[in-house]
């Protein structure tokens, strides 16, 4: 098990009080920077009316312009989106939003082992062979102004919508080049993924009112895009989930229940079905196939036809899950089969598909608290991804081993790499050395930051309800952790061929409360001899014997002092 470094809760002034909301609620938002009543509101009752104006983004106007010019020629409009769920949610909502105004439109995305991230020169024929009266590329674009020239030298204007970091500002003046990236863009807008430029892009085109439809497209994207979950964000999540059921596409209302999510009981839409039951469904598609037939999926508007895509990303979800569970049960073998852990993990395997070692490696991070850089080797050139923890740059660490590497790219905490495979042991080495030099001798550890000490009989429905004001939770906004301090874990069980422990806590003063572990099974003897501990943990409401109740979700233990 990952090795933390608990933060415990600072104490929360008396001002915290005046926020006029539940005193633990108070609490929590105080910790994340919410302190005034204007603040609370927003954050807990957000409003289409807290959007910021879009005619603020750099170019859309002229963008609105293009698309106003073609609006009465009878050649389509492409759509270049990317194969990720931000790109596939994006490209169907400006496929949708263009078919509004009486569009052809033709969307497209890469194949992500064929063709790789971006728009490139190879795609400029199968764009131009259209006869395109526009080309808009969205979650893509920022920094391919040599394949984008070549489209515009053809006659065809061209929009970028996008989010990613802009290195290269030598963009062609011809272009209208909508980005929250730009530096002249309005901080507002720079968390935006890029679905949510897209949608800004709609509210320019039809108002806040009409386009509105497509909030759950932009919550899904917004969510799988891993960006901070608060300001604009926040408030677009928020009410997109709300409106799922309503106005999501029919694809992904089929996909939704077909993977156990059911709007006849009621069941309300959360960003954790987003971020791990209905993204990782869409983004199988590219990972072990096609990422066309999520896009089909999401634009399509029959309903047997989504019930076959819907089936289909199903079963190569299924298939993903199963590969990522090998890689992990081999890369976990070699790991301890090392004694002592090196500062940095770097592993290959043949067997080992490019798509999938990112989640991979990021997994194994949270295992280990290592950095991590996982490579599907081939015979001559090996691809892979690196994912870090707080306090390592895994990107600067690859920078100082360009000479080593074919390409690579990224920021701080995930990165991609190309390198020649009779290189890697080099490639190890030299990352070693970064890794020892800017970890030093301590052993690496996750940071766990604790929002509020609790005491067991806290531990109810009441409490679990009054936080889930706090949804939608997400990066920036995480779930709820909690500190609870002098009990002791009893009747203590393992599950699923040992991988989980459940346990009951027992405070000193009797009350009693469950407790699950997941992945704690290596943990068991520990847990068992610790006698009076503190449990790091998380809230976690479940069905048992048809009663809910709310348990405790283990992250970490420690004896008590």
């Amino acid at each position: 098990m990952p090795r933390y470094r608990w933060r415990e809760p600072e104490r929360v002034p008396e001002m915290a009080r005046e926020l006029a909301v539940h005193p633990l609620l108070a609490a929590v938002l105080y910790r994340r920077g919410i302190r005034n009543h204007e603040e609370v509101r927003r954050f807990l009752q957000p409003h289409l009316s807290d959007l910021p104006d879009p005619a603020a983004l750099p170019d859309s106007g002229r963008a609105v312009s293009l698309v106003e010019e073609v609006r009465c020629r009878s050649r389509p409009v492409v759509v270049f989106g990317d194969y990720d769920v931000d790109g596939l949610t994006a490209t169907t909502l400006l496929a949708q939003l263009f078919g509004e105004f009486g569009l052809t439109v033709i969307p497209m995305v890469p194949h992500r082992l064929r063709d790789g991230y971006g728009f490139q020169r190879h795609h400029v024929p199968g764009v131009l062979e259209h006869r395109p009266a526009l080309l808009v590329t969205v979650d893509c674009g920022t920094g391919d102004w040599d394949a984008l020239r070549d489209v515009l030298r053809a006659g065809v204007p061209v929009i970028v919508l996008d989010h990613h970091a802009v290195h290269d500002e030598a963009w062609p003046d011809e272009l209208a080049f909508v980005s929250v990236a730009r530096p002249d863009a309005p901080p507002v807008f720079r968390t935006l993924s890029a679905v949510g430029v897209a949608y800004q892009f709609a509210r320019l085109l039809l108002g806040n009112e009409a386009a509105s439809r497509w909030l759950p497209l932009v919550a899904l994207g917004t969510v799988a895009d891993v960006v901070p979950l608060v300001g604009i964000n926040r408030t677009l999540v928020a009410l997109g989930l709300k409106r799922f059921w309503e106005t999501a596409p029919l694809g992904l209302r089929t996909l939704a229940r077909l993977s156990g999510l059911d709007s006849a009981r009621g069941q309300r839409l959360t960003s954790w079905h987003c971020g791990y039951v209905l993204g990782p469904r869409l983004n199988a598609a590219g990972r072990m196939d096609d990422p066309r037939l999520a896009l089909e999926l999401l634009l399509t508007a029959d309903a047997q036809r989504a019930e076959e895509l819907a089936r289909k990303l199903n079963e190569l979800n299924a298939l993903r899950q199963r590969a990522i569970e090998r890689m992990l049960a081999e890369a976990e073998q070699r790991i301890d089969a090392l004694g002592s852990l090196p500062p940095v993990l770097v592993l290959a395997d043949s067997a080992w598909s490019v798509g999938l070692v990112g989640l991979a490696a990021s997994k194994l991070v949270s295992r280990y608290a290592r950095p991590v850089v996982l490579l599907a080797r081939e015979s001559e050139v090996s691809r892979g991804s690196a994912r870090s923890i707080d306090g390592f740059d895994i990107a600067a660490a690859l920078a100082r081993c360009r000479d080593l590497l074919i390409d690579h790219g990224g920021h701080h905490a995930a990165a991609g790499l190309t390198v020649e495979t009779e290189r890697i042991a080099e490639l190890e080495a030299r990352l070693l050395e970064i890794a020892a030099e800017h970890l030093g001798q301590e052993e690496p550890a996750l940071p766990l930051e604790l929002d509020a000490e609790l005491h067991p009989y806290q531990i109810a429905l009441e409490t679990w309800e009054v936080l889930a004001q706090l949804e939608p939770y997400g990066h920036g906004n995480p779930v709820p952790r909690f500190l609870v301090r002098d009990v002791r874990a009893v009747d203590i069980t393992s599950m699923q061929n040992e991988r989980h422990l459940r346990f009951t806590v027992v405070a000193p003063d009797g009350t009693v409360r469950q407790a699950v572990w997941f992945e704690g099974g290596r943990e068991i003897a520990r847990l068992a001899r610790a006698g009076r501990i503190d449990i790091a943990f998380t809230l976690r409401r479940s069905d048992w014997n048809g009663q809910e109740r709310v348990e405790l979700d283990v992250i970490d233990i420690r004896p008590t002092r």
